[in-house]
């Protein structure tokens, strides 16, 4: 198979509920009511072999234990789309257990499953562990605050520099051209023209910890991405999911 794509299939109901490929978040949802959809990980798989898939599920924001009727399914899915889009094979599926009588203010399952894909992706494997040193909050603080200036600007040039290595890792494992990536980022900055602006990072937003403790996240209370844009007129919010990593032999946050 010269193109395999794999994605998440997934239902949840009446939870907060969060999966990570390869301890890096994939999907987080607060889901009051029910949702389906599916969602591609081939960016989170870096190289052929054992993946690990985990699912936390958590009450809904504002409440301290799940639901009766929370629940999560999952399945994760083969495709080959180099030449169309065309199921292989269900890789895994995983449904939590029924919320018993008994309080729960969580559950967390966790799995493997092995994935064949044609390159190798250099992420945060030779990142530092952030744990191991002192003052990365206000350091990553101030690399989202680099990024909210350079949108504020119109710097978008720049902004495309510092987002280049993830680009770059979007573009091998979705199988994209140059011009499909190229096409990709400039319908963000098209975005970022009609008519949104930058809010501003909100001093409450928590800090989290993926992929070993080699990436880093900030994120509002609501569990959504600290970065965001408004546009007033039409009253719409674009949210911007990035995260950071400090490279081996450096000081400073590296958009990954």
């Amino acid at each position: 198979m010269q193109q395999p794509y794999y994605m998440i299939d997934f239902s949840a109901s009446a939870c907060f509920f969060e999966i990570k490929i390869n301890d890096y978040p994939v999907i987080h949802m607060n889901i009051d009511g029910q949702v389906s959809s599916n969602i591609p990980i081939n960016y989170a798989i870096l190289s052929s072999g054992l993946q690990t898939i985990s699912l936390s599920i958590l009450p809904n924001i504002g409440d301290v234990e799940l639901h009766p009727k929370s629940e999560v399914k999952i399945k994760i899915q083969l495709f080959d789309v180099s030449a169309g889009f065309v199921f292989q094979d269900q890789i895994l599926e995983l449904q939590s257990e029924g919320v018993s009588e008994k309080k729960i203010p969580f559950i967390n399952y966790s799995n493997t499953f092995r994935a064949e894909v044609p390159y190798h992706l250099e992420a945060w494997q030779k990142g530092i562990n952030l744990k191991e040193i002192d003052g990365y909050e206000e350091k990553l603080r101030n690399a989202y605050e680099k990024i909210a200036i350079l949108i504020r600007n119109k710097d978008f040039e720049s902004y495309k520099q510092l987002i280049s290595k993830r680009e770059n890792n979007m573009m091998v494992s979705m199988y994209l051209s140059n011009a499909e990536s190229e096409s990709r980022f400039n319908g963000l900055v098209q975005d970022f023209q009609l008519g949104f602006e930058m809010l501003p990072l909100s001093k409450d937003a928590l800090l989290f910890l993926y992929a070993e403790n080699k990436v880093a996240m900030l994120k509002k209370i609501n569990g959504e991405p600290a970065l965001s844009l408004e546009n007033k007129e039409t009253e719409e919010e674009l949210i911007l999911d990035i995260a950071f990593y400090i490279p081996e032999g450096k000081e400073d946050f590296e958009v990954i």
